[in-house]
């Protein structure tokens, strides 16, 4: 029954949103007492709370730092964030509210948040020392670069709700091609030849 509560919650958040949608009407949506729901998550705090553990749980190794990493696997991790990003977008429509409201939420979130910038920024220090992008200098700051990438992906269930209109197509795509717009002026001859032959073979 908590597998079942925990995958009705999860449908109705993204369905409905998180905030329009109550412990009650969980409960009614299985055909269940609200006691019945409560004796599993007591709270919808207990429940956003183990919504977001599972999610960091899947992400936790999508950023590869070790072994050859090609620019081709920078895109597959990018493309995983945004597997991840459909299947609780509740949560990044809304992750401004969820955050003040739920402390505990927060904290996970934004504790996640610093140990991906870190992979992210090894991830870059990887592709410079082998010759794939530019060197950090006065005017390229990777940690800069890092948290760019990040905000594509985080704020792209909101913006996507924002600009709505048929008329602009920018905005029209996928974060993970928006990320590569990012890192593409920083990449070597011999990053952006990699780059080319990626595209040329490798259907993304």
């Amino acid at each position: 029954m908590k597998d079942k509560i925990y995958n009705k919650a999860l449908t109705l958040f993204n369905a409905k949103g998180f905030s329009s949608v109550t412990m009650r009407q969980v409960a009614e949506s299985l055909g269940i007492s609200p006691g019945n729901l409560t004796y599993h998550y007591k709270t919808k705090a207990d429940l956003i709370q183990v919504i977001y553990k599972n999610m960091h749980t899947e992400a936790s190794d999508y950023i590869t730092t070790e072994g050859y990493i090609t620019l081709h696997d920078f895109e597959l991790m990018m493309k995983k964030f945004y597997q991840l990003m459909k299947r609780y977008h509740f949560f990044f429509n809304d992750v401004v509210h969820i955050t003040r409201q739920y402390p505990e939420v927060a904290k996970m979130y934004e504790e996640s948040n610093l140990i991906r910038f870190k992979q992210g920024k090894k991830l870059v220090d990887y592709y410079v020392e082998s010759g794939r992008m530019k060197p950090e200098s006065e005017f390229i700051d990777y940690d800069k670069l890092v948290y760019n990438i990040w905000m594509i992906s985080a704020f792209w269930s909101s913006q996507e709700q924002v600009i709505t209109s048929s008329n602009y197509t920018v905005n029209k795509t996928t974060p993970v091609e928006m990320a590569m717009q990012l890192l593409l002026p920083y990449l070597t001859e011999k990053g952006i030849e990699e780059y080319r032959q990626i595209k040329k073979f490798v259907k993304t």
